[in-house]
């Protein structure tokens, strides 16, 4: 994926959380805000109600007051006075009142007059106070005690707003001589009063009818509460009223249109949107900024290096003039391209004489492997005839031929020569077998000088032979002292191959210097002798027939942390100072150069090591003799 489109991805998806976190700020702060803020206005409107109740309460309150301070009354309530009823309590001193009820109770608490409110017909109806005129206790204390009171009454006609005074004499002196109740009911008319002095909707439910439990409401009267209920459309608030007992009496309830949620949820959702354009402003703006001052820019640095490494073209510069950290990328990936340059022709220029000096290394290498054998069988072949007693050979025939001996010294001489042409003969023989190892050798050697020469100008010779061919052939190439330490196991695989067509000295040489080197192996862990064993087979490497041969043993292993170094020039797991660390280097270029391979494998120190080599193969052709120069 592309710089551009990651830093696409990377600020969609950051301004994304962004919009996220602002939309989820607005959800749990901002919105809840805003339905508490209603039901703020609902409580509100419901405290209006209530102060309405209490303004109607004060207006009867002074009514009742200025009644109850009429000294006529005073003297009725006395019995002194008994035409005050014909002449004062009428019916329009009740409708000049505007009120729904009245009533002067003595002293004792007898009801000495009342009078209802006015029906349909327009002829006052019957009412009785908490159903049979009987006061509650709060309101008995205050007629006895000749004390103002209001407050809400039962009625059989409805809830009363009732307000009542004391019956004084005419100055606000007392003694009380009973007291005067006044009140309006909470009917329709009523409520519209109500509602309109409150700028409510206001609905009215009898406590019986209450939906809620009587528990819950007398728990929300006792502590001055609300219930609050709330829909998609409006907001409930519903308040208990009770009379000065606490018995709740009635239930007012208000609807609020929910208009400030549905417009703070149109806010929300405005700038949510507004967020989101603006989101994609600005990251429209960031990308065209970013592609202007960074991306385009190391998008022409991304093209102009892979333009390089497609075609290899180290001479082509960028020239990206900026004051900026691109603008030294730009400079120093040309100054770069200039030092590379630099070091390609210099390399070029000394690579023949690297080539050459690592090639005669390995040459090198490969005839001191050679030369091992051939030393050896020299210092044999010395050794041997040195021993052949040709002095005594040749003093004991002069002995012979200057005269006549001791019949018994001539009988020890004779049997001397014939003994000592005996070990002769055996010796010439053995000797024999000597000369032609070495000429073997030499001839190997000659092999190798002619192999390298061959290297620098064509393919290398392929010969028609069986693997089994090729790996006694390598293992002839080893000292005598390493031959002997080996116990070579051939796999059943390499007998079922024929004849293929192999570059024989090659591998040949690459067998050599693996089973010397577990021969080596073997003598520093310590063993006497080795297992080495070779397995082959032909197999199918992208789609080209290819020889694999693994050479396993059981000698000390290779530790895990030596695997990855084991083919570089110089390096041997062996002693530095006899070991050169040119035997495998050589390997793996010499099969790399035949379009083959060389992979090491170990489990570990003292657990032996598997080669595995990897040789194309090509169809068998007629026999094709190396005969040395």
């Amino acid at each position: 994926m592309r710089v551009r489109a990651k830093v696409t991805i990377l600020l969609a998806l950051l301004f994304a959380a962004l919009i996220a976190a602002q939309w989820a700020i607005q959800q749990r702060l901002i919105l809840p805000r805003f339905v508490e803020l209603e039901r703020d206005s609902a409580r509100t409107d419901m405290q209006r109600v209530v102060l309405a109740v209490d303004r109607e309460q004060q207006t009867l309150n002074a009514q009742a007051a200025d009644w109850g301070n009429w000294q006529e009354l005073w003297k009725y309530t006395q019995g002194r006075n008994p035409a005050f009823v014909q002449a004062s309590l009428t019916d329009i001193s009740f409708r000049t009142a505007k009120i729904d009820y009245m009533a002067v109770i003595a002293s004792d608490g007898r009801f000495l007059w009342n009078h209802g409110p006015y029906g349909d017909s327009g002829r006052p109806l019957s009412l009785h106070l908490n159903g049979n005129d009987q006061l509650e206790f709060t309101w008995q204390q205050a007629l006895v005690n000749g004390q103002a009171i209001s407050g809400l009454i039962a009625t059989d006609r409805g809830v009363l707003v009732a307000s009542g005074a004391p019956v004084l004499d005419g100055f606000g002196h007392g003694p009380a001589r009973g007291l005067v109740i006044m009140g309006r009911l909470l009917n329709r008319p009523e409520l519209l009063r109500l509602g309109n002095q409150a700028q409510v909707v206001l609905d009215m439910h009898p406590w019986s009818d209450n939906r809620a439990s009587a528990a819950q409401l007398q728990r929300a009267l006792a502590k001055g509460e609300e219930q609050l209920t709330e829909t998609d459309s409006d907001t409930r608030i519903e308040r208990a009223f009770a009379n000065l007992s606490g018995t709740p009496l009635l239930t007012f309830g208000i609807n609020v249109p929910r208009t400030i949620s549905r417009r703070g949820a149109e806010a929300v959702q405005y700038s949510t949107r507004l967020l989101g354009v603006a989101a994609c402003i600005a990251l429209a703006a960031l990308l065209l900024l970013l592609g202007r001052i960074v991306l385009g820019p190391l998008a022409r640095v991304t093209d102009h290096a892979q333009r390089i490494a497609a075609s290899d073209d180290l001479a082509a510069r960028l020239g990206y003039e900026r004051r900026d950290e691109l603008g030294t990328l730009a400079r120093t990936f040309d100054d770069m391209m200039e030092r590379l340059a630099r070091s390609r022709r210099e390399l070029i220029d000394r690579s023949f004489e690297s080539g050459a000096a690592e090639n005669a290394s390995g040459i090198l290498h490969n005839l001191g492997n050679a030369m091992t054998p051939l030393s050896v069988n020299i210092s044999s072949l010395q050794q041997q005839l040195a021993a052949v007693p040709v002095d005594d050979l040749q003093l004991a025939l002069d002995e012979l031929r200057s005269g006549s001996p001791a019949a018994e010294r001539r009988a020890d001489l004779e049997q001397f020569v014939q003994l000592a042409a005996a070990e002769l003969t055996h010796a010439l023989g053995q000797a024999g077998d000597k000369l032609r190892n070495i000429v073997d050798q030499t001839n190997v050697m000659q092999a190798v000088l002619a192999e390298q020469r061959r290297h620098q100008r064509n393919e290398p010779v392929r010969q028609s032979m069986t693997p089994a061919e090729l790996i006694a052939r390598g293992l002839q190439q080893i000292a005598p002292v390493h031959r002997e330490r080996l116990a070579v196991d051939l796999s059943p695989s390499i007998a079922a191959l024929g004849t293929l067509s192999l570059p024989g000295t090659t591998l040949g040489m690459v067998v050599q210097n693996l089973a010397q080197n577990a021969a080596e192996s073997a003598a520093q862990a310590g063993l006497a002798c080795v297992r080495l064993r070779f397995e082959a087979g032909c197999v199918t490497v992208d789609e080209q027939q290819m020889l694999r041969m693994v050479v396993s043993d059981e000698a000390a292993g290779i530790a895990a942390e030596q695997l990855p170094r084991l083919f570089q020039k110089g390096y041997s797991t062996k002693s530095q100072a006899t070991n050169s660390g040119l035997g495998l280097h050589w390997c793996a270029n010499t099969l790399h150069a035949l379009g083959g391979s060389i992979s090491a494998h170990s489990e570990g120190a003292g657990r032996g090591a598997r080669f595995e080599i990897l040789v194309p193969l090509q169809a068998a052709k007629p026999q094709i003799e190396e005969r040395a120069a």
